[in-house]
C-alpha cells in the first residue's frame, strides 16, 4: 500500500502524489471501498481516485535512484520493436505505454526515434499516430525521471536523446 507523500505512476496518465486514501459518497459504489486519493504531477487542482486493491489498474511507485541509474545504463540493450504493419506497432506502442515500465516507454521512445531517422533520410516526418505515442511515452517517462534525478523537467530530454540516440542506427 502505498503512503501518504509517495509519487506512484498511474497507468497512461502519468505521475501522480498520494494524497492518502478515502472512500467514495457515490451511489453505486461500495462504502467500504477504499481508494488513492492523488493528484497529477504539476497540477495542484486536480484529483484523481484510484481503487486500493484494483487488479486492472497499474499503479507503480516510481524508480529509486539506484533503478535510475542502472535504467540509464541498461538503455543500450533496449530493444526496438521491429513490426512493419501499421496497425500492430500502433498496438504494440499502446500496450507499452498501459504497463507503466520504464522499460517498455524507453522501448516505444527509442523505436520512434529509429522511425523518425529512417523517414527523415526519404525525406518524411513522424505520422501524427507515431507522434502522439512518442509524446505519450516522453511525458510520463521524462517526469518520472525529473522527479527522481532532481532536474527540472527541460532537462531530461537532452539528457535521454544522449543515451537514447547513441544507438539510432
Amino acid at each position: 500500500m502505498f503512503q501518504t507523500g509517495d509519487f506512484v505512476v498511474y497507468g497512461c496518465m502519468g505521475i501522480h502524489k498520494v494524497l492518502g486514501t478515502t472512500t467514495l459518497d457515490i451511489e453505486g459504489v461500495s462504502k467500504e471501498k477504499l481508494y488513492y486519493m492523488m493528484q497529477p504531477f504539476g497540477k495542484p487542482e486536480g484529483t484523481v481516485y484510484a481503487p486500493v486493491d484494483s487488479k486492472t489498474v497499474n499503479l507503480r511507485p516510481i524508480m529509486t535512484k539506484d533503478e535510475t541509474t542502472n535504467f540509464l545504463k541498461d538503455l543500450d540493450g533496449i530493444k526496438i520493436l521491429d513490426i512493419k504493419n501499421d496497425k500492430q506497432r500502433e498496438d504494440a506502442y499502446k500496450s507499452c505505454i498501459r504497463s507503466c515500465d520504464p522499460y517498455e516507454l524507453a522501448r516505444v521512445i527509442k523505436t520512434l526515434y529509429h522511425r523518425q531517422a529512417e523517414r527523415n533520410k526519404n525525406g518524411k516526418k513522424l505520422t501524427l499516430t507515431d507522434h502522439h505515442y512518442l509524446s505519450q511515452a516522453e511525458a510520463i517517462l521524462y517526469e518520472e525521471l525529473s522527479i527522481v534525478l532532481d532536474v527540472p523537467m527541460d532537462e531530461v530530454p537532452q539528457h535521454m536523446d544522449s543515451h537514447l540516440k547513441s544507438t539510432i542506427v
